[in-house]
């Protein structure tokens, strides 16, 4: 093969997206492949699917995604029922509801001792405390006289309870990882699996990325994974943060947060009640907030739907390729492996289209929604890899997009969302909510591995043809809206703000549907005239906005996109919705965020704001609102990284004697931003009337015909500090 040394290729029956047939090489091992491969791509030549795990192939081109059938002779195994040699595997459909345990450790401050190992699920409430005294033991706790004896019982509870998966909150990166060092340390073979294999752990990549957990016969789903898995949104995801917005319960501490090393350390040598009550409190918030949320079905969910393990789930490429490339199976075509194909024709990948806002208040306004948007507009243009037609001849009938043409034959992701869609309606009607967000993320993540390059199957036409034909669809939409005389006032991707002619709210309700009948009635037959095809397409009317603010871009007369409040039809008046403003920003601090929420609260219902911007201004400078003053920000690398400009987080950050994390909080003070464990100097009270309260007020008294200086009644013109958005 061109002059290359090694395995003997041979005619394979199989052929790529243009219709070529592709040579078949076959080596004895796995472990030869890489080399093989590379030397290929080294000569120039392509080669299709090399890099797909020979494992992973296996489950593909029998369907196995989730759950299987074996057929086979099985003998009884060590630690696990059955062993089969060589059997059969078909597909299955199988309902799991696992076993789940939740555990959490303490050591000593520079996480090189073990003190006590928690452990908490049903049935279960205990702590396992290292200590060499003859101190009485508190309630649920169990002495342990040595490290390697609190490791021999838990590894025995591990045993006995037999849980089908680990949780916990940060414990693959902290909590097994600590266990792991000190069972080397003390020579314990720490075996938590079903068999003897042992525990591996992959470090996370990344400053601040994820590991990997793997032991024989049992999952590890960290609970911070779930949540970022499952797109659950927190401004904190902290143990402590996230159990008191999820369970309104915190963790037992009595002391303040940033003392919590020395509290521990504290309560384990005089007060082991207290120490044992925080170390099964952890190990038990854990547990129900994963409960709470759903998330550990969520993954397994996932998992029967995308082939990926329950632990893998949030991986959206190699979902999308497993699921795409057990289709390709089906139809004898391989796909090229990554690195190894063309990756499209190099264009801006372009986002979604939005609409300059009309600025101001503005009353009774229906929120007009498409359904599911880009995975409607791939079931209804036919948009996909192998539809794709690279250089389109005039006369063929394709379906022509703004980015790229695509044939008219059916075609593998739009057939993928045709058995999705009415799935995920399924399980809505049957209550299945965790059955449906899943399909939901499965459904949405199509568009975005589209454009990514790590895809195998990256193409920025494709990525750029679904969000072409969004903005042609918004822009037909919007016409359609104004033809029939209404205005609208914005549009962002899949969403349009129209303002209606007035009436009582539930008559406008009544109208919005009706008008969202009525245009996916004309669109269809728009679509159809155009591209004839069936429209897949569907505008809901989403909501009414008895009141709504659409506010400037800050230091700007243009309109904010992504960025309004407003009070809902249905909802209390003390109850605004807020998008992309500063109250729904990690960002900004309590004091902005208690202040933005009020003004708006006064604006919507017809208040004074004026009287209590004063007084809010007035507590400020004397001290008595230092609560709120807290900035949080992450870090997206290590501070060391920061060289082309310093934040003010990463400069907290630097003064911090607090071990590294990703979250920064910290205050303004005379001397700049300090973080909470080490301020030094006082705090800088003007900068927060300024930087925090004046921004989030403007907008409205603007709207008003109000000034802030005057509002607040300061003469003064200060001007201590440079304008810029934020600090």
């Amino acid at each position: 093969m061109l002059g290359l040394s090694g395995p003997e290729s041979k005619q394979s029956n199989k052929r790529t997206f243009s219709g070529a047939r592709v040579n078949q090489i076959e080596v004895g091992t796995p472990s030869e492949v890489p080399a093989v491969r590379d030397r290929l791509h080294a000569a120039g030549i392509g080669t299709y699917e090399a890099d797909v795990r020979f494992a992973l192939r296996y489950l593909i081109e029998r369907g196995i995604k989730g759950a299987c059938e074996i057929d086979g002779e099985a003998v009884a195994g060590l630690g696990i029922t059955w062993l089969f040699n060589n059997p059969s595997l078909r597909p299955a459909t199988v309902k799991v509801n696992p076993r789940v345990l939740s555990f959490d450790i303490e050591t000593n401050p520079r996480n090189e001792r073990l003190l006590a190992i928690s452990l908490y699920a049903p049935g279960i409430d205990e702590v396992l405390i290292v200590d060499g005294s003859d101190r009485a033991m508190p309630q649920m706790a169990i002495r342990c006289g040595d490290e390697f004896t609190a490791l021999e019982a838990f590894c025995e509870r591990i045993r006995r309870l037999d849980p089908d998966v680990l949780t916990g909150w940060n414990i693959i990166d902290f909590d097994l990882s600590v266990l792991q060092r000190v069972a080397a340390r003390v020579g314990h073979p720490f075996l938590l699996g079903r068999d003897h294999g042992a525990t591996r752990i992959r470090k996370a990549e990344g400053y601040f990325g994820s590991g990997q957990a793997s032991i024989p016969g049992r999952l590890v789903l960290d609970g911070i994974d779930l949540l970022r898995g499952a797109f659950v949104r927190m401004d904190d995801y902290s143990l402590d943060a996230v159990a008191r917005e999820v369970l309104g319960e915190g963790k037992a501490l009595s002391g303040e947060v940033q003392d919590r090393v020395a509290e521990i350390t504290h309560n384990y040598r005089h007060d082991l009640t207290a120490f044992a009550l925080y170390a099964r409190t952890d190990a038990r918030l854990a547990f129900e907030i994963v409960a709470r949320l759903d998330v550990i079905p969520l993954a397994f969910a996932r998992s029967q739907l995308t082939g990926m393990t329950p632990d893998r789930v949030a991986a959206s490429i190699a979902s999308f390729d497993f699921l795409y490339l057990s289709e390709l199976w089906k139809l004898g075509i391989v796909a090229p492996s990554v690195g190894s194909g063309d990756g499209g024709d190099g264009a801006p990948q372009q986002g979604g289209h939005v609409l300059e806002p009309l600025t101001g208040l503005h009353q009774n306004v229906w929120v007009f929604d498409f359904k599911s948007l880009y995975p409607s507009l791939i079931r209804t243009f036919n948009i996909d890899p192998l539809s794709y037609v690279a250089h389109p001849a005039p006369e063929v009938d394709l379906i022509r997009t703004p980015a790229g043409a695509f044939g008219r034959e059916p075609a593998i992701l739009p057939g993928m969302l045709d058995d999705l869609f009415p799935r995920r309606e399924a399980a809505k009607h049957n209550g299945d909510a965790v059955a449906s967000h899943a399909i939901k993320i499965l459904m949405n993540s199509f568009y975005g591995v589209l454009g990514t390059s790590a895809c195998r199957f990256y193409n920025p036409a494709l990525a750029n043809s679904i969000t072409g034909m969004g903005k042609e669809i918004l822009l037909w939409s919007k016409g359609w809206f104004e033809a029939a005389g209404l205005r609208v006032l914005y549009g962002d991707t899949d969403s349009l703000f129209v303002q209606s002619q007035g009436g009582e709210p539930a008559q406008l309700h009544e109208q919005g549907q009706r008008l969202a009948t009525s245009l996916n009635g004309d669109l269809a037959a728009y679509v159809d005239q155009q591209w004839r095809v069936p429209s897949r397409l569907e505008l809901q009317c989403e909501k009414l906005y008895l009141k709504l603010f659409l506010p400037h871009s800050r230091h700007s007369t243009r309109g904010a996109s992504k960025r309004y409040a407003g009070l809902r039809h249905g909802d209390s008046l003390d109850n605004v919705e807020f998008i992309g403003m500063e109250v729904v920003r990690r960002d900004w601090t309590a004091l902005a965020k208690q202040v933005q929420r009020e003004l708006y609260q006064r604006l919507f219902t017809d208040q004074a704001v004026d009287a209590y911007l004063a007084e809010v201004v007035r507590r400020v400078r004397a001290g008595l609102m230092d609560d709120a003053l807290v900035y949080r920000k992450n870090l997206r690398k290590h501070t060391d990284e920061y060289t082309a400009t310093t934040p003010p987080h990463v400069v907290a950050a630097r003064k911090s004697t607090l071990p590294p994390g990703r979250l920064v909080s910290y205050v303004m003070t005379s001397a700049g931003p300090e973080p909470l464990d080490h301020i030094e100097h006082p705090l800088d009270r003007e900068h927060y009337v300024l930087k925090q309260v004046k921004p989030v007020a403007e907008p409205v008294l603007e709207t008003l015909g109000l000034d802030f200086e005057q509002v607040i009644g300061d003469s003064r013109q200060i001007e201590l500090y440079p304008a810029r958005d934020e600090c």
